[in-house]
């Protein structure tokens, strides 16, 4: 499995085109945030790679805010829980009271294109060569998502705004809820291998067995 991390959008997040060998023409594409189109179309081209697949680990604008112009220019589907959904065209209700202000700073509307196919995560899909496992994880929104990716060889789970090295997602935007955050933490470390690798939306790569042992939300008196 090759992976090539793409930071999009103002706030830095993590877009991911994943590949299951070096020699891969086809691939997927995870969290296509706003700005991203560019850097996405230029990676495609470089690469010589062709996207079979969009998928959302959550639906705030700087995961998804360019997944309409892929979607459009590729023919392919968006991935993203039915409980952020309607995010897809209007992204400011997930921001908070100024949200609609800040997109029409952003983008000068706070409506967004829709998405002629978006799908909901109803079990395992195979996608380009991959099993893809999506894993609700409410808690930083309604419909956050892990997204476990395995070619066979190799496993890696992408966390969105769930889970990062050190620390965890916010919990207060609407959809969010610390206690819904608690709960999925809870069930992300007894359910899923120490050793998994995991991709965070923002920042570096880590594993489950480093959140576990230094991650202050990961530990038992937290959860």
């Amino acid at each position: 499995m090759r992976v090539q991390p793409i930071p999009v959008s103002p706030w830095q997040a993590n877009c991911y085109l994943v590949f299951t060998d070096e020699d891969a023409s086809e691939c997927l594409v995870v969290d296509p945030g706003v700005m991203g189109a560019d850097p996405v179309r230029a990676a495609l081209t470089r690469l010589d790679a062709t996207p079979v697949a969009l998928l959302a680990t959550h639906g705030h604008f700087d995961h998804i805010g360019d997944a309409h112009l892929l979607a459009a220019e590729h023919g392919i589907p968006l991935y993203l829980a039915a409980a952020d959904q309607h995010l897809v065209t209007r992204p400011g209700d997930g921001l908070g009271p100024q949200g609609a202000a800040l997109m029409r700073q952003l983008t000068g509307t706070d409506v967004a294109p829709g998405i002629d196919d978006v799908r909901d995560y109803d079990g395992a899909v195979e996608l380009a060569g991959f099993r893809v496992e999506p894993f609700a994880a409410p808690g930083h929104t309604e419909g956050s998502t892990l997204l476990t990716v395995s070619d066979g060889d190799a496993t890696v789970t992408f966390t969105g705004d769930v889970l990062f090295a050190g620390t965890i997602g916010r919990t207060d935007l609407p959809g969010g809820s610390m206690s819904a955050m608690r709960e999925s933490l809870r069930r992300i470390a007894q359910l899923f291998p120490a050793d998994r690798a995991l991709l965070p939306g923002h920042g570096e790569p880590t594993t489950l067995a480093a959140e576990l042992a230094t991650n202050p939300f990961l530990q038992p008196e937290s959860l």
